[in-house]
């Protein structure tokens, strides 16, 4: 493609592997009369050498492309959409959320401050392990075995000493 263009595109994942460890994601243009495909860097709310927010998109996943000076051979990624298909994890206007596919979970719910309710925040595994942490008060149901595992723990003021060592 050596055309030009002064908006954005829509286009649709089919590879997130990049082999050259780039952060790139392949994209398709759905809309093309032809199969056209590339490897295109993600712009990112914060990237760095070996640092930044890092969420990679599933395959089939749409995404939104601008390019550099309208240029079509140099395609950014500034965005995913949900769809009818594809749809968000919450309808809830006051959760703010990132969710993984296997279902791991990080819930901000603010609510509207009566009472000094302030909201909560919640952490949740793909097992429904969670943390929640709402009005000062801080609770941890484990589907399975809860550890604790340092150096040195203190509950209460009162320092805890293990047994011995573990059998």
């Amino acid at each position: 493609m050596n055309a030009q263009t002064s908006g954005i595109v829509i286009g649709k994942v089919t590879q997130v592997r990049d082999q050259e460890g780039l952060g790139r994601i392949q994209v398709n243009y759905p809309w093309l009369s032809g199969p056209e495909e590339r490897w295109v860097s993600v712009a990112s709310p914060m990237a760095g050498p070996d640092r930044g927010m890092f969420f990679m998109p599933e395959i089939d996943d749409e995404v939104i492309l601008a390019f550099n000076h309208g240029h079509w051979d140099h395609p950014y990624i500034i965005g995913f959409l949900w769809n009818p298909v594809q749809r968000p994890p919450s309808t809830d206007e006051r959760q703010r959320m990132i969710r993984s596919r296997n279902g791991h979970t990080i819930r901000m719910v603010d609510s509207t401050p009566a009472s000094g309710n302030q909201g909560a925040l919640i952490i949740q595994d793909g097992h429904g392990t969670t943390i929640s942490m709402t009005n000062g008060r801080v609770v941890i149901n484990a589907i399975g075995a809860l550890e604790i595992n340092a150096a040195s723990t203190t509950i209460m003021g009162r320092k805890v000493r293990p047994l011995g060592p573990p059998i």
